[in-house]
């Protein structure tokens, strides 16, 4: 077998087959990223009130990890890791976009106040959107606004928390597992999340960077940590049996960064234009409104994330911040 050493040159052949090696991994990110995200517009739903389905998403999640836990119990070999177990429940609930018993009841059950409601079609929906038809050549899986506790966000955000939330939740175990401290790994993990949506998830796909998506992801992974902390878990085995010690909580983990009115996206090329013309003739006004101020208001209370801070210290270091530049207030001209 031939090693190749520092004075050896590429052939013209191998430098072909691995720029075609790297082209066809980007496209499989590329290709791939859809399965699992969609986009959704939440100015749209900027001066909507929706009900809370907090509780009922709590309900849905809670009997699903029962069903999960007692279909786990009757295998001749369960689970015996609480952590492999946590991966496992949150790939039962969401394997794709289009394989996601989760997504399927928030896009259907009755007890989920959306907007748009389920008459409005896809179509309709995308004419709706700050995307319209300036959406070519990306295909845009469309996603309705939702409410949880004071957060408005898209229901794409729960294929990112329980999808992406999985695996970041992987690579921070596996990080542990080298010998990094919790800070270490979970810094590690929020800045290759923040590369993956940077290069390919967001702006190669459908030139949009998506700093909730970012926050969804970190959430997802946090509610995972505390499915199996060591002290307080919610999955315990008790004589080799698992068993839902304390009812799941999601609402802790839904936070303002989720909502893409208040956090907000990066938009490149034509998808910038577009959007910041719609934005500029539509919703300037819809911005001003007392509902939405309120409602900016009760966002400004929480706290910023670890994920958020991380973010934070890396555009603090490059003494440049793209977010700066996006947002409404100042496409709207209303910053100080």
């Amino acid at each position: 077998m031939h090693v190749r050493n520092a004075v050896d040159k590429p052939t013209r052949r191998g430098r072909i087959l691995r720029a075609l090696g790297t082209a066809g991994a980007c496209l499989l990110v590329i290709t791939s990223a859809p399965a699992n995200a969609s986009e959704t517009d939440q100015f749209l739903a900027m001066d909507v009130k929706l009900d809370d389905s907090a509780r009922a998403l709590n309900r849905f999640l809670n009997t699903e990890a029962i069903k999960f836990l007692a279909e786990e119990n009757a295998r001749p070999n369960p689970v015996e890791s609480p952590e492999r177990l946590t991966e496992t429940y949150y790939f039962y609930l969401f394997k794709g976009l289009y394989a996601s018993r989760l997504r399927s009841w928030l896009h259907t059950s009755d007890k989920v106040d959306r907007y748009p409601d389920n008459s409005v079609g896809y179509f309709k929906h995308l004419r709706m959107s700050i995307f319209g038809v300036s959406s070519f050549p990306f295909i845009l899986p469309m996603s309705r606004t939702i409410r949880v506790g004071d957060v408005h966000f898209g229901i794409d955000k729960m294929g990112h928390f329980w999808g992406f939330g999985r695996r970041y939740f992987t690579r921070y175990l596996r990080l542990r597992e080298q010998g990094l401290t919790e800070e270490e790994a979970m810094q590690k993990v929020v800045m290759r999340g923040f590369l993956v949506e940077r290069y390919f998830v967001g702006n190669v796909v459908d030139g949009i960077f998506s700093y909730a998506d970012l926050e969804a992801n970190f959430q997802g992974m946090m509610l995972a940590r505390a499915l199996c902390d060591e002290e307080d878990p919610y999955f315990k085995r008790l004589d080799d049996t698992w068993i839902l010690a304390r009812p799941i909580d999601i609402q802790p983990y839904i936070t303002p960064g989720f909502d893409e009115s208040y956090n907000p996206c990066h938009y490149i090329g034509r998808r910038k234009k577009h959007v910041f013309k719609v934005l500029r003739r539509d919703y300037c006004d819809t911005f001003n409104l007392p509902i939405v101020q309120e409602r900016f208001a009760r966002y400004d209370t929480y706290p910023r994330s670890f994920s958020q801070k991380v973010i934070d210290q890396f555009y603090a270091k490059r003494g440049k911040d793209p977010r700066e530049l996006q947002s409404i207030e100042v496409i709207c001209g209303c910053s100080e």
